[in-house]
């Protein structure tokens, strides 16, 4: 992975333009990334559940019970490009930002196509020995103009920021969100850790996280995020940690689900 431009104005405010070569690429689309789609860690819970029933003495197997493990076991992705976009910003950030999500959202879907509420990132970073709340939006864009309008429209990355920074409910809600998921999880598990600190740093010192980023499959260049940087930067006001992130991959977001699922690569 290679920074292809930087600009840090204190620890939590700043943005920056990474770059991953074809081989980081295909090892990120066909592992973690691909992990985060389909939930692995809950889908092999649920599968050996099954597997465990199946395999009891005496247990007569229904065929759904039969169908769903053949379900479970099929691991293909069929998500769409944005959805993949938000995978592999989630995976960059806990790589190399010190980010944590600790719920994986697929878990609250109804209808597995259906968009997120609330924020496309909801989860905790740790900075300057600090644990805060990290509120994010996430955009995918293949558009040759500097910056891309995915960040500067109407429900753009700047918009959505500028909303969640002035709208204190819906971090209430977002909050409210982790805190029903954290006690899902043992006193003394990080989730529940992460959580307690953040609420103390939240409400003593007016601090959280509020990060966007935007994932290309074109060549970097600093003014896809720096014009909305230096806006943002003049509303959003210490002490709230804002940072862009720009991530460019070298694999066209056409074949990203293809390369996911084995076909290229």
């Amino acid at each position: 992975m290679n920074i292809e431009y930087q600009k840090n104005e204190t620890y939590n405010r700043g943005y920056t333009g990474l770059s991953v070569s074809e081989t980081e690429c295909i090892e990120h689309l066909q592992g973690a990334v691909k992990d985060n789609l389909i939930d692995k860690e809950e889908r092999k819970h649920t599968l050996e559940k099954l597997r465990a029933l199946q395999a009891e003495t005496g247990f007569r197997a229904s065929e759904q019970l039969l169908i769903d493990i053949q379900t479970l076991e099929n691991e293909d992705v069929e998500d769409r490009v944005f959805r993949i976009g938000e995978a592999y910003a989630e995976i960059i950030l806990e790589e190399h930002f010190s980010c944590r999500f600790h719920w994986n959202e697929l878990r609250d879907a109804r209808n597995p196509k259906g968009n997120k509420t609330g924020a496309d990132l909801v989860g905790f970073i740790e900075a300057n020995g600090e644990i805060l709340f990290l509120f994010g939006e996430v955009k995918t864009s293949s558009e040759d103009r500097r910056p891309p309008q995915v960040m500067t429209n109407r429900d753009g990355i700047e918009n959505q920021l500028l909303d969640l920074y002035r709208n204190s409910n819906k971090r209430l809600i977002l909050i409210s969100y982790l805190k029903n998921k954290a006690r899902l999880f043992p006193k003394g598990h990080r989730f529940r850790n992460d959580l307690d600190k953040g609420i103390r740093n939240y409400y003593s010192e007016n601090k959280y996280q509020l990060i966007g980023v935007l994932v290309r499959d074109i060549d970097s260049n600093e003014q896809d995020v720096l014009p909305s940087y230096d806006r943002l930067k003049r509303n959003i006001l210490e002490p709230i940690g804002l940072l862009l992130l720009s991530l460019y991959v070298p694999i066209n977001s056409g074949e990203w689900l293809e390369t996911i699922n084995g076909s290229v690569g």
